[in-house]
């Protein structure tokens, strides 16, 4: 049986192929998104647009509905589901394991379907993508019970 984890940040992912039976693990996979280290201020967005009042001289700022670091997240989250629905479809892995940033999580959570997640077995809330592949096996490979 094989089993997928995908190690993630909002700037960087590994994709990992955990082979049950021969307790080996392989790097299958690296993404980086290099705008996900990049903030507002540094892409010269660091002040709103501005409106004119409709009555008077009167300027106000307009806030964005969604920071644009958040959308550039969104957009690498949906890329990884994407690499990994690919992987279901084509019955690459039977499990899943995801290992990510706590708010990077809930963006891998919400960009999944509901097939996708019927094979995510353990979520670990965690910033792992600068851990060697041993140390990642090694966590995965205790009891699931030991796994937090």
């Amino acid at each position: 049986m094989k089993t997928w984890v995908l190690v993630a940040s909002r700037v960087r992912a590994r994709l990992l192929e955990f082979d049950e039976q021969q307790r080996d693990i392989t790097e299958i996979g690296d993404f980086l998104n290099p705008d996900g280290r990049i903030g507002q201020s540094s892409r010269g967005e660091n002040r709103p647009p501005r409106t004119i009042d409709s009555t008077g001289a009167a300027r106000h700022a307009i806030e964005p509905h969604t920071e644009p670091a958040v959308k550039l997240a969104d957009r690498f989250a949906h890329q990884l589901v994407s690499v990994l629905e690919d992987g279901r479809v084509h019955h690459h892995f039977q499990h899943l394991v995801l290992i990510a940033t706590p708010r990077f999580l809930g963006r891998l959570r919400q960009c999944m379907q509901p097939p996708l997640r019927a094979q995510l077995v353990h979520e670990i809330n965690r910033d792992m993508t600068r851990d060697t592949i041993d140390v990642i096996q090694a966590l995965i490979s205790r009891p699931s019970a030991d796994l937090d």
